[in-house]
């Protein structure tokens, strides 16, 4: 078995649930339809599930703190590595985390590991011993570990739309009739006061990330910005104005 998904430990809720979604996931790329995924855990005593055996799902009953296990999982040629947490409330998961990691490490395999960390804190310590990608564990979706497997640092976009330390999202009344959605977004950006990812048509349904080219009938945009400068209404209204202006201008 070569080039293949290791994923050590599961999740301490619902593994079977968990572990179908990442599967289904990772099956979503061409690239990995066939791509063998190993399971290293001891919490299934009496094999995996048929749910997951009919995924191409592999289970290798062990720690991965012990030599023989990178071996049986033949840990030296997979494509990625993946560390789960025990527990994603449990600080104490940072430790045992951090120790296959470090185990990683020794073995020179520490560059293919991305490792789930309970405590913001520890985040430093593990990219020290030059794990890939750190991410907080978020269980209810699995698809945030594909997407760090697959665009390296998007972790970090996907993160921060949890929290409102640097950016957050905000919805702002703006009646759009038959703009374009890049003069919208040009706009914005160029008013330096965010970036529009998304529209609420007049019939309140939710559009996400529109052509630039599309005609837009909206009554409000959704707007990345950032939390030490959030612009009020009037200003993104302003900035539309002007927009159109410079358009009649041209």
């Amino acid at each position: 078995m070569n080039k293949h998904i290791v994923i050590i430990n599961s999740p301490k809720y619902n593994p079977n649930i968990y572990f179908e979604r990442f599967v289904s996931q990772v099956r979503e790329n061409k690239l990995h339809k066939k791509t063998p995924i190993v399971l290293m855990n001891t919490d299934y005593p009496n094999g995996l599930p048929t749910s997951l055996l009919n995924m191409g799902v592999h289970l290798v009953q062990a720690h991965g703190n012990h030599e023989a296990d990178f071996k049986v999982a033949n840990l030296y040629e997979a494509e990625h590595i993946l560390v789960l947490a025990k527990d994603e409330y449990l600080l104490d998961s940072d430790s045992l985390c951090f120790d296959v990691c470090y185990r990683m490490k020794e073995h020179g395999l520490a560059y293919r590991v991305i490792v789930e960390c309970v405590d913001d804190e520890n985040r430093e310590r593990l990219k020290r011993i030059g794990v890939k990608s750190v991410v907080r564990p978020i269980r209810s979706y699995p698809e945030i570990l594909v997407r760090t497997m697959e665009s390296p640092g998007s972790e970090l976009l996907i993160e921060d739309m949890f929290t409102r330390a640097n950016d957050h999202f905000i919805r702002y009344p703006l009646w759009l009739e038959g703009d374009k959605w890049k003069n919208v977004v040009h706009a914005m950006i160029d008013a330096n006061l965010g970036t529009p990812l998304a529209y609420v048509s007049k019939e309140g349904k939710v559009c996400i990330h529109p052509a630039g080219d599309e005609t837009i009938q909206a009554q409000s945009i959704i707007m990345l910005v950032r939390t030490s400068n959030i612009p009020t209404e009037e200003q993104v209204r302003e900035a539309l104005r002007q927009q159109i202006h410079q358009e009649k201008r041209a």
